[in-house]
C-alpha cells in the first residue's frame, strides 16, 4: 500500500514519463481496463467512463471527478493534434504510434516513475506493483470518508461496485486497514462511545 506521500512523488514521475499511471490512480480502473477504453467509451460531455466486458465479462459505469476530466479533455485534444480525426474504436490513449499501449510498456513507465521519485520497488517485506495505485485508490478514499465523517457501512458497497466488484467480500484487500485509517476510526470510536479500542481506558 503507498501512502499519500509516496502516491503524490509517483504522479509527478509518471506524469513526465506517460500520462496514464496518473488516470489509472485517479479512476481506481484496472490497468487493462485504462488501456482499453476507447473514444466511445470516454464521454467528456456528461463526464462517464464506459468500462466494458472487464473481469469476470462485466461491464460499468464510471463516472469522471473533475480534476481527472480536464486532464483527459486535454489528452484527447492532444491526441487529435497529433492523429488528426480519430475512429470511435481507437484507443483514447493511444501511444506515440497511434495504438494501444502493451501492459509492459505501463509497468515500465510505471517501475520508471518509481525510480524517477526515489521509491525502492522492494523495501523489506514490501513489493511495489503497478497495481498498487488502484490499492491506494481505494484506501485513500476510505481515509477521506473517515474525514467526512460518513457512513463506511453506507459507501463499502458504491466502493466496490466502483471498482468493479462482485461484491464486498472481492473488495476486502483493497480495503484492509492502514495505520491511518486505524487511528482515524479509533478516534472516531472514542468520541462516539468514550472509550479506546485498543484496550485503554474504558
Amino acid at each position: 500500500m503507498l501512502d499519500q506521500a509516496e502516491v503524490d512523488c509517483i504522479l509527478a514521475a509518471v506524469d513526465r514519463a506517460t500520462p496514464l499511471g496518473r488516470r489509472d490512480y485517479l479512476a481506481g480502473l484496472r490497468a487493462g481496463e485504462l488501456l482499453r477504453l476507447t473514444r466511445a467509451d470516454v464521454d467528456l460531455d456528461i463526464g462517464l467512463l464506459h468500462i466494458r466486458h472487464t473481469k469476470f465479462d462485466k461491464s460499468r459505469v464510471v463516472p469522471i471527478a473533475p480534476d481527472l476530466l480536464q486532464q483527459m479533455l486535454r489528452c484527447r485534444t492532444l491526441a487529435t493534434q497529433h492523429f488528426g480525426s480519430r475512429l470511435p474504436q481507437e484507443p483514447f490513449f493511444p501511444s506515440p504510434r497511434g495504438g494501444r499501449y502493451s501492459i509492459t510498456a505501463l509497468r515500465d513507465a510505471f517501475h520508471q516513475a518509481l525510480k524517477s521519485a526515489g521509491i525502492e520497488r522492494t523495501s523489506g517485506n514490501r513489493h511495489i506493483r503497478l497495481h498498487d495505485l488502484r490499492h491506494s485508490f481505494a484506501v485513500l478514499r476510505l481515509l477521506l470518508w473517515c474525514e467526512q465523517d460518513v457512513d463506511l457501512g453506507a459507501k463499502l458497497p458504491l466502493l466496490a461496485t466502483y471498482l468493479g466488484h462482485v461484491g464486498l467480500a472481492s473488495s476486502q484487500r483493497y480495503l484492509q486497514l492502514t495505520q491511518e485509517l486505524m487511528g482515524e476510526i479509533t478516534r472516531r470510536h472514542q468520541v462516539r462511545f468514550g472509550y479506546l479500542i485498543n484496550g485503554g481506558e474504558l
